[in-house]
């Protein structure tokens, strides 16, 4: 059978069951348009190109499917950068049908022309630029293997304009394309009765392995410690005993003492990136570190890892004797260290809110956070299921909310979706709101809303003697005649109590609404790490510690 160049384009797609595309269109992709348009594949217009990777990247990571995204030449592609420089980092399975001049016009300076691969090689899995209309079904096949293959992250594909016209016909043939086989390593036997203060690091790889299951029965069966990344959050069932929390930065106080006093490491799925390990001398100076990852550019990165392996065989068989003495230094220091922050019915307090909001939605709400403390009572204060917490974690991009938002509704129609944001992210997508309108998004978004840069404010409060340069935001818009002028339900909140009985009613309604709640402005994430010191140095709720 024989399509035009871009009718094979979008035949691929739906070859691979593609349902939904995100993008903007522009002049060097319109002969692609115009086939979207011809076939059943659901476009979604967003108002930014980086919102369109934001919202395939929400896409991707709540669902087992790939992200799709189209944009134009140039300035389009360049505005995707910080989307896929978050998506990389996250590892997010997302292909980018990205437009370029024709061919005879590149490097040559042409109108919205752009050296895309330089542009973009240190940010993406695969780059690959179309020289022949014959390829175009080998390269999408070849991209969703890569993408969603071992290691994600995301893909460009690069169509010269005159490539994809009307004049090129392509004698389509659905491409086989074979996986290459990998080495398997062999069993590896490891005495883990050697060590008696052991800890195992869940991170956000750990559920890409294909063992993940008999790596829970390894877990759960020899009651070993565990705690979690941020990116991990979800990993791992909260309700397990050995569950502590997550390690860094902003980590459980709990989870980062018995880090730094382990002697043996056991790191699933997890770069150990610096918000991890603090200061690097100091991490955790007991400790062996066994590492199991299958990307080999996280090993030994920021840590110097004692043992590494890419695969996980026959760990369910390693036997471990419980260490009392351990498990009692443990739950001491957790009975010392809990989240004994002050409920007041009166004053909007950003734990207790997220508290509410997860014991009202029962943990079934999807929830995608921006950037800064609303993310971090976020990840501390809701207790979440396995894709159920989305988030910049590496790159920490402020916009990311709203689109990953959208995405997510987009591949979860049945389910809630929750945005926990703040006033100063929110901002930088809020454009978005029109795609909302457009396709009937319902999704709720709780603004918590300290009117400044809160995490800004709170690092400049203990590192900078409280000069606040920058970090309030005098010109913050009506949030309600915004979200109006959409005809979208706003509310504003100033106490607690009114909140709690509102939010009983809309929990389970599908519908838009965009909640503004002014909480305390002195409000900060504790416990903190001190910078450059160890992972157990840290301000608490009871510390009366000053950096």
């Amino acid at each position: 059978m024989k399509f035009v160049s871009s009718k094979t384009i979008i035949k691929s797609l739906i070859n691979e069951n593609v349902e939904f595309i995100f993008g903007y269109p522009g002049g060097a992709v319109l002969h692609i348009y115009d086939e979207i348009f011809k076939s059943g594949i659901k476009h979604i217009l967003v108002r930014h190109e980086q919102a369109a990777i934001h919202m395939a990247d929400g896409y991707s990571r709540s669902s087992n499917k790939i992200g799709i995204v189209i944009v134009t030449s140039g300035p389009g592609y360049t505005n995707c950068i910080t989307g896929i420089a978050t998506a990389v980092i996250d590892f997010s399975s997302i292909i980018i049908l990205c437009g370029q001049v024709n061919k005879n016009l590149i490097a040559q300076n042409s109108f919205q022309e752009l050296n895309n691969l330089s542009i973009s090689l240190p940010i993406v899995k695969q780059f690959y630029s179309l020289n022949c209309y014959y390829n175009i079904p080998y390269l999408i096949k070849e991209s969703f293997i890569n993408t969603s293959n071992y290691i994600n992250g995301p893909i460009i594909i690069n169509f010269p304009k005159d490539l994809t016209n009307f004049e090129n016909i392509v004698r389509y043939k659905y491409p086989i394309v074979f996986k290459k086989k990998k080495k398997i390593l062999n069993n590896f036997f490891f005495n883990i009765n050697n060590y008696k203060r052991p800890i195992i690091i869940i991170g956000g790889g750990f559920f890409k392995n294909k063992k993940k299951k008999k790596i829970e029965n390894f877990i759960l069966n020899t009651k070993i410690p565990i705690v979690c990344t941020i990116m991990g959050i979800g990993r791992i069932n909260y309700r397990k005993f050995n569950y502590l929390g997550w390690i860094g930065m902003h980590g459980d106080a709990i989870s980062n003492i018995t880090l730094n006093f382990a002697d043996l490491i056991i790191c699933l799925g997890s770069r150990l990136d610096d918000r991890i390990t603090n200061k690097p001398e100091l991490f955790s100076p007991y400790a062996k570190i066994l590492h199991f990852d299958i990307n080999d550019n996280s090993i030994s990165k920021t840590i110097f890892c004692d043992f590494f392996f890419k695969k996980i065989n026959s760990i369910e068989n390693i036997n471990f004797k419980l260490n009392k003495k351990w498990w009692k230094t443990i739950l001491y220091y957790k009975k010392k260290f809990i989240y004994n922050y002050k409920n007041s019915w009166k004053n909007c307090i950003p734990q207790q809110i997220i508290e509410i909001i997860f014991y009202l939605s029962r943990g079934k709400y999807f929830i995608s956070t921006d950037v800064g403390q609303h993310q971090m009572f976020a990840a501390k204060y809701y207790f979440y299921n396995y894709k159920r917490f989305l988030t910049s974690g590496g790159l920490g991009t402020m916009g990311f909310g709203l689109p990953s938002s959208i995405g997510i509704k987009f591949a979860n129609k049945n389910n809630n979706v929750l945005l926990i944001t703040g006033e100063g992210s929110f901002q930088m997508m809020m454009q978005e709101l029109s795609t909302c309108k457009q396709y009937n998004i319902n999704i709720k978004i709780l603004n918590l809303n300290n009117q400044s840069l809160g995490m800004v404010k709170q690092w400049q409060e203990l590192n900078y003697s409280k000069r606040y340069s920058n970090s309030y935001i005098n010109s913050i818009p009506n949030f309600k005649k915004l979200i109006n002028s959409y005809s979208f339900f706003s509310f504003n909140f100033y106490n607690i109590k009114l909140f709690y009985y509102f939010f009983i009613n809309i929990v389970k309604k599908d519908l838009f609404c965009f909640i503004n709640i002014y909480i305390n402005i002195n409000e900060n994430v504790l416990p903190i790490q001190i910078t450059n010191k160890s992972v157990s140095d840290f301000i608490s709720f009871i510390s009366k510690k000053k950096i």
